[in-house]
């Protein structure tokens, strides 16, 4: 007992959902035989929601002067003068070779504050995560967002080859931004 598909009605036809399925397949088919990644998707696709879940630390990262860099000799009050300054809520220290000597959060002065009496006297390098949590440059954004959370902190240091010398900063506020979650 087969009956006429009412054209004014949303609900499929077995045929189209047939039809539907067989498409699905050949595009799957096609895109294994040519090596059609979905990197090559996130190409052709950049603002579509695969393209925004595919980017990398790298598209969205602070880089050079962009960095809030302080030496580790500094005290604190140069280190408020530059998070006032660049507002991205962390320092990263470095040393007089310019490595990466550690990181500190503006959660961390905070902290610091309550339990010392002349905060302006401190030292950075006392003071400091002196291992700070970093990731690849290639790192997607979205895997970066997770480490964040799940670490309950909101910058990573992002590096290309030496972790002591990075090449970037990428932010919680940066990765949202990008409506990435």
């Amino acid at each position: 007992n087969i009956r006429e598909a009412d054209p004014n009605s949303i609900v499929p036809t077995s045929s189209l959902i047939m039809s539907i399925s067989i498409g699905h397949c050949l595009a799957i088919a096609t895109m294994k035989h040519r090596k059609f990644s979905k990197i090559d998707f996130k190409k052709f696709h950049p603002s579509g929601t695969l393209g925004a879940k595919l980017k990398t630390v790298d598209e969205l990262m602070y880089r050079g002067n962009d960095i809030p860099y302080i030496n580790e000799n500094s005290n604190i009050k140069m280190a408020l003068k530059i998070f006032n300054k660049k507002n991205l809520g962390v320092l990263i220290a470095k040393n007089k070779k310019n490595n990466i000597t550690g990181i500190i959060s503006d959660g961390d002065l905070k902290r610091i504050s309550y339990k010392t009496d002349n905060i302006k006297k401190l030292i950075i390098k006392k003071v400091m995560n002196k291992s700070p949590v970093m990731v690849r440059q290639n790192t997607l954004a979205a895997e970066a967002l997770s480490i964040m959370n799940s670490k309950k902190i909101t910058a990573l240091c992002v590096f290309k080859n030496k972790k002591n010398k990075i090449s970037g900063l990428i932010t919680m506020h940066k990765i949202l931004n990008a409506n990435i979650s």
